[in-house]
């Protein structure tokens, strides 16, 4: 459905896209395209290859790094695991009920 009043924009655009027509037929052919079926297929295979020889130093580098990472925080012996204490399953105040409030403006 046209605008009303847009015309000028519609009719610019439809030029556009018939003289783009015309240009882009005078493009030559990629390279790949111009070259033989098996030259083709050896560049194609070589690029597949290259990609994902990438993918693996990509997980091979992730791996590393977290094995890296939990040999870093890792303790040279073994740690008993601590025994839970009476209350510690109770969240501590952050301060005891004796101690006063301390007002800096007081003095």
């Amino acid at each position: 459905m046209i605008i009303r009043g847009n015309y000028f924009a519609w009719l610019a655009v439809l030029i556009v896209l018939l003289s783009a027509g015309t240009v882009l037929a005078d493009i030559p052919a990629p390279p790949i395209k111009r070259l033989d079926d098996p030259t083709r297929v050896k560049v194609l295979a070589a690029i597949a290859s290259l990609v994902i020889l990438g993918f693996g130093m990509v997980l091979l580098t992730w791996l590393g790094a977290r094995f890296a990472q939990r040999y870093r925080q890792s303790t040279p012996y073994l740690r008993a695991t601590s025994r839970p204490g009476e209350h510690d399953w109770a969240r501590r105040p952050l301060s005891s009920p004796k101690s006063e409030p301390i007002d800096p403006r007081a003095e």
